[in-house]
């Protein structure tokens, strides 16, 4: 799903709850200007930021994607039908997949992410609830509060993901993880 999609998604949900950006912006601690340029699709927002502005909306962050197949408890994704939620080039170079689009009223979000080997240095990330984070492919440099972890092919960190954090690519092959986030 492209930017524009996504903020104007958190647009309808923002004025059908009769939300203000202020309001928004005072739960989240993002700008209302930061807020205006994601839901003008002029900002392609990090995961952990969309988590924030699912919370701030009392959402589940799976409310900003597609839902093209009904309700069910089950369901079936092939890797055709994947969606991008943050295509390359955003701020940090990620690449998210959404790997279960369609399943509503779900308590946790999993994605695939890319991770290039020259990932720009950026900001830690937080928001509330867990995050199991599972190397597919390559190296990681993983980023916990003040600590920094080295992670190979298989390796795995869960962790409490209100403290800050984030991940790199390293070596010169773009490193893959599956990240699952939770949020209760």
């Amino acid at each position: 799903m492209d930017e524009l999609k996504i903020g104007r998604k958190i647009r309808q949900i923002r004025l059908q709850n009769k939300h203000t950006l202020q309001e928004i912006a005072r739960r989240t601690g993002f700008t209302k200007s930061y807020l205006s340029m994601i839901e003008s699709g002029k900002k392609s927002p990090p995961i952990a930021s969309l988590s924030k502005i699912a919370q701030a909306l009392g959402m589940d962050i799976g409310a900003f994607f597609e839902k093209k197949k009904p309700e069910d408890r089950m369901i079936l994704v092939k890797k055709s039908e994947r969606k991008v939620v943050v295509r390359d080039g955003s701020i940090f170079g990620y690449r998210y997949e959404s790997i279960a689009p369609t399943k509503g009223q779900k308590k946790m979000e999993p994605f695939i992410i890319s991770l290039p080997s020259k990932s720009r240095e950026g900001n830690l990330f937080d928001h509330e609830g867990e995050e199991l984070f599972y190397v597919l492919k390559g190296q990681i440099r993983f980023f916990y509060g003040d600590k920094k972890y080295s992670l190979r092919e298989g390796d795995c960190i869960y962790f409490d993901s209100s403290i800050p954090h984030r991940g790199e690519g390293v070596g010169r092959k773009i490193a893959k993880a599956l990240v699952v986030i939770y949020s209760s």
